[in-house]
């Protein structure tokens, strides 16, 4: 999945008035958590998104995992417009979600192990 496809999915099922660059750096944390809390890597080499320059960019959660970024977006947008009742639901999707996908990371690559991602 894209930048832009998180975008233009998020976009179809939770309509907003955020920019194409708000969500990018909304997807840019997501990356930063999975990178930080997944793949182990320290902060110095994360990679972020600027949407005009990396919305063609394939993010680093493949599918069916990659849902992660989507409930991650809706609750960023409900958390921004104050629907914090809302914001809390989309968080628990989140949380499960992110959870699912570090549990399958961490039994298929256990990254404590001298695992390396790289990125090329």
């Amino acid at each position: 999945m894209t930048v832009q496809e998180v975008i233009d999915f998020t976009d179809r099922v939770k309509p907003n008035d955020f920019t194409e660059d708000d969500k990018a750096k909304w997807i840019s944390n997501v990356e930063g958590m999975v990178q930080t809390q997944i793949f182990l890597q320290a902060p110095v080499e994360f990679i972020t998104y600027r949407w005009s320059d990396d919305k063609d960019t394939v993010l680093l959660v493949d599918p069916p995992f990659d849902k992660l970024y989507l409930t991650y977006m809706q609750a960023m947008i409900d958390y921004h417009n104050g629907e914090y009742g809302n914001y809390q639901n989309t968080m628990t999707m989140f949380n499960s979600d992110f959870n699912e996908f570090m549990r399958w990371f961490a039994n298929m690559y256990r990254p404590a192990d001298n695992w390396r991602w790289d990125y090329v």
